[in-house]
């Protein structure tokens, strides 16, 4: 019973919180508990655009005139978090699993002088805003399944159809209809588009039959 009532708190507050921080374009926005929006150093929720039918289950934190956009019938697993001062763009239908990073920039700049007078400052110092950073978009096509604990890194782009395994770090592109994992990750299979789909599932079948009609 306790649960419940956390857990209903919990969602008002989530709901709450993304409506305030974010556009939502649409309908069918499925929010877990734990999903936020978070704005500062001058971002709007005019930022961060949900499309029709988006899943959030984690986290979005966008600076200054960083973008984010979720296409339609996207989603971002829980625990999951997107550091954006530049551009984060995600297709229509792809999935990001649980506990991954996507980080269009270097969070703070690699100059030493420039990291001790940082750590010398105040914990709200705009000398910790990521605009001082390395930054570049992040370019996340359709269709595409980001695994588990992974690390996307500034300036990729990931093609149409991709899969990129649990626990890689992506630091460069990844070509369309291609599987990459690793460390840092690498192509390990292509042409995933021509792998016969399962036929196990009345319910695809169906979609099947239905879309030869």
């Amino acid at each position: 019973m306790l649960k419940q009532i956390y857990d209903y708190f919990m969602s008002r507050r989530a709901k709450k919180n993304v409506h305030r921080n974010a556009t939502l374009i649409g309908r069918n926005h499925l929010l877990n508990p734990h999903a936020r929006v978070g704005l500062s150093a001058g971002a709007k929720k005019e930022n961060v655009v949900l499309e029709d039918s988006c899943w959030l289950f984690g986290v979005i934190s966008v600076q200054s005139e960083g973008k984010v956009i979720m296409h339609k019938h996207s989603k971002i697993g829980g625990g999951s978090i997107i550091m954006c001062v530049n551009k984060v763009e995600i297709g229509a239908y792809t999935a990001i699993g649980n506990n991954t990073t996507i980080c269009d920039n270097n969070n703070h700049p690699v100059n030493p002088v420039f990291r001790k007078q940082m750590r010398l400052s105040s914990g709200d110092s705009e000398m910790r805003l990521w605009k001082h950073s390395t930054n570049s978009p992040i370019i996340i096509g359709e269709n595409c399944w980001i695994g588990s604990n992974v690390r996307i890194c500034k300036g990729v782009s990931i093609g149409d159809n991709a899969v990129v395994a649990a626990n890689s770090v992506v630091t460069k592109d990844v070509p369309e209809n291609s599987i990459v994992a690793g460390n840092p990750a690498k192509v390990v299979k292509t042409d995933i588009q021509d792998i016969p789909a399962p036929t196990s599932s009345p319910e695809f079948n169906a979609f099947l039959q239905n879309s030869i009609k």
